[in-house]
């Protein structure tokens, strides 16, 4: 049987999810990147850190369908997949993981940010942390992104 089509709309569908990951990452480092940006948004001059904290865990939600859509997919079909159709779902998967974990970390780097910003004790290393984390996270679904597009023509070829 062959389940192209199938894995062919889960990765349109992580694409999509991408694509909002990709959105509120940019709006993001766009209004609070910087220590600078933290402080102007903690004298009231920059978008408020709830918001961008909203916004970040709007991703978490959408991460975990995605994530059980890939789950249902395996258990219905992990047994009749081609060789190669089980290669690209399992690249798609540890993608889709590290997406998940990436966005984890936005979230608790933007939780500690909001912190911050409410008047809470937060540290420089701690901001520092945060952000090592988040951007160890981007390397590590940028990598196996790399290794997705690079076998996308066996779905898409």
């Amino acid at each position: 049987m062959n389940h192209r089509d199938e894995i062919k709309d889960l990765a349109m569908t992580v694409d999509v999810g991408l694509r909002v990951y990709i959105a509120i990452h940019n709006a993001i480092f766009q209004d609070a990147a910087s220590f600078k940006s933290f402080l102007k948004n903690l004298f009231g001059r920059g978008v408020p850190m709830s918001k961008l904290l909203e916004d970040s865990e709007g991703l978490l939600p959408l991460w975990d369908t995605i994530h059980q859509k890939m789950e249902v997919f395996r258990q219905s079909a992990c047994l009749s997949l081609s060789k190669d159709e089980e290669h690209h779902f399992d690249i798609l998967s540890r993608y889709v993981d590290a997406v998940r974990k990436t966005v984890t970390a936005l979230v608790d780097r933007q939780r500690l940010m909001n912190e911050g910003a409410n008047g809470g004790s937060v540290s420089w290393e701690a901001f520092q942390e945060k952000e090592r984390c988040y951007k160890i996270a981007i390397q590590e679904y940028m990598a196996i992104g790399q290794e997705l597009n690079d076998a996308a023509p066996i779905i898409f070829g």
